[in-house]
């Protein structure tokens, strides 16, 4: 049987961290060739940095954030019935930070599109079990 390495790994002193070479190498992603456009993602939490990258064939895509003081199965439930007609590409997990629980997730779709308007609605009609339900679109930087 075959053992894979998930991960890379190395040991870094702190005080070289400006001279710091990162070893990424997108070539060990697949289907890269039939994409346009990379979604890189930071997530920052107390102790910890990960990056995340995604191949993407669109420009923009949308990014949607729940945030909640009590949250519960019953609102992972409503939130995956919601989710799952849409291409998910990345989420954060549930997340408890400053005592206000977070979701976040990516989907493979931007707002111009038909089917924008139907996740706008289904997440109207379960706006007020939430404190708060961000939608916003992530599109390409461009560079001056």
């Amino acid at each position: 049987m075959k053992v894979y390495n998930l991960t890379k790994a190395k040991i870094q002193r702190i005080k070289d961290i400006s001279k710091a070479k990162f070893d990424i190498s997108l070539l060990d992603i697949r289907n890269l060739d039939h994409s346009q456009f990379l979604l890189i993602i930071q997530s920052v939490i107390e102790n910890s940095i990960k990056i995340s990258i995604y191949p993407l064939k669109k420009e923009k895509i949308i990014k949607v954030t729940f945030s909640t003081f009590n949250f519960s199965e019953e609102m992972i439930d409503i939130i995956s019935a919601i989710l799952q007609s849409y291409q998910i590409i990345h989420t954060s997990g549930v997340l408890l930070i400053e005592n206000q629980i977070y979701y976040e997730c990516y989907l493979n779709l931007n707002l111009s599109e038909a089917k924008a308007l139907g996740l706008n609605d289904s997440l109207n009609k379960i706006k007020n079990i939430f404190k708060q339900i961000k939608i916003e679109e992530i599109g390409l930087k461009k560079h001056k």
